[in-house]
């Protein structure tokens, strides 16, 4: 049977398709997994107070860190807990992470915006910063990131056996689409099930916990929270130089490592 050129063209592009598909997913995304598993995050308890409010970082989950309930996690998760000191409720407003360059960040409440906005900042960082070297994760994985794909081609010699190969490939794609938009939705209730949400009202001698999910900050100097009692303003301050180099590469980890002077805060979309 003679098959014409542009046919032969179509299914080898149709093929070459199947190939990247079949390469960059693993049949199904990397992103949407959950971890293998489970592992106990480790404690930290750093706190700060004032006679309103105490509020404690008890953990901190980091890619492939302590504690990650999802495979890949290209954000910061600082679990924390809250007491109103207090005789009246406490309405906490914000909350903003510093990082060594001085820029803030506020919370995300979008895990996959959350993913863009961390790949990004290590990106302009390693390009910005001549001083240090940035890494998504290192100070409990010491994993560096690693990212791309690999495309694969498809010679002309092997259309005939794929083209039987596809006829059960819109089976196997149905089913992988399938098994990715379940484990989305199911990274999605997770995250939210975790995440604090702002505002928070405590009653009087109230408590509170939950996660403050943010961009990679490399190196964190502080964690700041905003609130009033009555009408009384409150900010507490947690110290989070003990954290050390978070996100910095070790070949560039040293007491020498220069934090910018404190200016104006950067917020980043």
């Amino acid at each position: 049977m003679k098959i014409d050129a542009p046919f032969l063209r179509r299914t080898a592009l149709v093929v070459l398709a199947a190939a990247c598909i079949l390469t960059l997913t693993g049949c199904v995304s990397a992103r949407y997994k959950s971890a293998k598993k489970a592992t106990l995050r480790l404690p930290l308890e750093l706190t700060a107070e004032q006679p309103a409010l105490r509020a404690t970082v008890d953990a901190v989950v980091i890619f492939r860190g302590p504690g990650s309930w999802k495979r890949d996690t290209y954000w910061d998760e600082y679990c924390v807990s809250l007491v109103n000191r207090g005789e009246i409720p406490f309405v906490l407003e914000s909350v903003g992470i510093v990082d060594f360059h001085q820029d803030k960040s506020a919370p995300g409440d979008n895990p996959w915006l959350l993913e863009k906005q961390s790949l990004s900042r290590a990106e302009a960082l390693n390009r910005n910063t001549k001083d240090v070297a940035i890494q998504i994760g290192g100070i409990y994985a010491g994993v560096n990131l690693a990212a791309g794909a690999a495309f694969v081609g498809a010679g002309m010699a092997g259309i005939p056996g794929a083209i039987a190969g596809l006829m059960v490939l819109p089976v196997w794609v149905t089913g992988t689409v399938v098994r990715n938009v379940s484990g989305r939705h199911a990274i999605e209730d997770e995250f939210q099930r975790r995440r604090l949400l702002l505002p928070l009202t405590l009653a009087p001698h109230g408590t509170a916990e939950g996660s403050l999910f943010f961009r990679i900050s490399p190196a964190p100097q502080r964690l700041e929270f905003h609130g009033r009692a009555g009408a009384d303003p409150c900010a507490v301050t947690i110290d989070l130089t003990p954290l050390g180099p978070l996100h910095i590469k070790p070949a560039q980890q040293s007491p020498k490592l220069t934090v910018a002077s404190p200016g104006p805060s950067v917020h980043e979309d």
